[in-house]
C-alpha cells in the first residue's frame, strides 16, 4: 500500500482538531487494508449463514474505533497499532451472530456452556482467546449439522446437499479418531443433546472436567481440519 502524503499532518489534524476531511482521506487510504484483514478471516473463519459483507462492515467498524483511538503521538505505526482491533472486531462479529443464533434455538444452553469451555484458560491476549472460542464454536456448528442431517431440507441444492454430506462425512470420522473420552463426550453433547451437566453425572466426573475434555476434543477436530485429516476448514 503506497504511502500517504503527509500523513502524520492528516493525523495531526484529524486528531487534534476533529478536521473530518482529513479523516476521510485517512479512512480512504486504511479502508482496502481493513477489507484485506477481513477477509484474510473469512478465509480462515467462514460460517456459510454470514455473507462477506458481514465480515467487512465489522472490520470497518474496527478500523473507525482505531483510528477513533490512535495516537499519533506515541510514535507507533498506525496499522501495527489497529490490526488486532480490526481483527477483533470481525471475530467479535462473528461471535455475537453465533451466540445470537443459539440463544433463539432450544439448546441455547448448551452453546453457553461450549463457549464458557472455551473461555476457561487464559491466554496471553485476549485477540487468541476470541479467535479459539470462535474456532471453537464453529466446529460446533459443523457437529451440530452433522448431527442433524438426516431432517429433510426440500429447498436444497442438489450440489449444496453432496458438500454437507462429505463434509459431515468427513466430520464423522474425525469424531471417530478422538481419544475414546473425547469420542464419548461429542457423541453425547452434540448427538445425544445432552448437556454438560448430565454428562457429568453419567460419567462419575465432574463439570468443569466434561468442559476440559470437551474443549480438548474440539481442538483435536479443528487441528485435524487444517492438516487436511477432518472436514474443510469453511464453517
Amino acid at each position: 500500500m503506497a504511502a500517504l502524503p503527509d500523513e502524520p499532518l492528516l493525523w495531526r489534524r484529524y486528531r487534534q482538531g476533529g478536521d473530518r476531511d482529513a479523516q476521510q482521506l485517512l479512512f480512504a487510504q486504511f479502508a482496502p487494508w481493513a477489507r484485506a484483514v477481513a477477509r484474510d478471516v473469512y478465509r480462515r473463519v467462514r460460517i456459510v449463514q454470514m455473507d462477506w459483507a458481514d465480515y467487512s462492515q465489522n472490520a470497518t467498524l474496527g478500523l473507525v474505533e482505531a483510528m477513533g483511538r490512535y495516537d499519533p503521538e506515541r510514535g507507533v505505526d498506525f496499522m501495527a497499532y489497529a490490526k488486532p482491533r480490526v481483527r477483533g472486531a470481525v471475530f467479535n462479529g462473528l461471535r455475537a451472530f453465533m451466540m445470537e443464533s443459539s440463544s433463539s434455538q432450544e439448546g441455547g444452553a448448551r452453546y453457553q456452556e461450549r463457549l464458557s469451555s472455551f473461555d476457561e484458560s487464559e491466554p496471553e491476549d485476549l485477540l487468541g482467546q476470541l479467535v479459539a472460542s470462535v474456532s471453537g464454536l464453529a466446529v460446533g456448528f459443523m457437529l451440530d449439522s452433522a448431527a442433524a442431517e438426516e431432517l429433510m431440507q426440500p429447498n436444497e441444492a442438489v450440489e449444496d446437499a453432496i458438500d454437507r454430506e462429505q463434509t459431515s462425512a468427513l466430520l464423522r470420522a474425525a469424531v471417530e479418531r478422538l481419544p475414546e473420552r473425547e469420542e464419548l463426550v461429542v457423541r453425547l453433547h452434540y448427538f445425544q443433546h445432552m448437556p454438560f451437566v448430565d454428562i457429568a453425572q453419567l460419567l462419575g466426573l465432574t463439570k468443569g472436567r466434561i468442559s476440559q475434555i470437551h474443549k480438548a476434543a474440539i481442538e483435536r477436530l479443528r487441528s485435524s481440519a487444517h492438516a487436511g485429516t477432518g472436514p474443510p476448514a469453511r464453517y
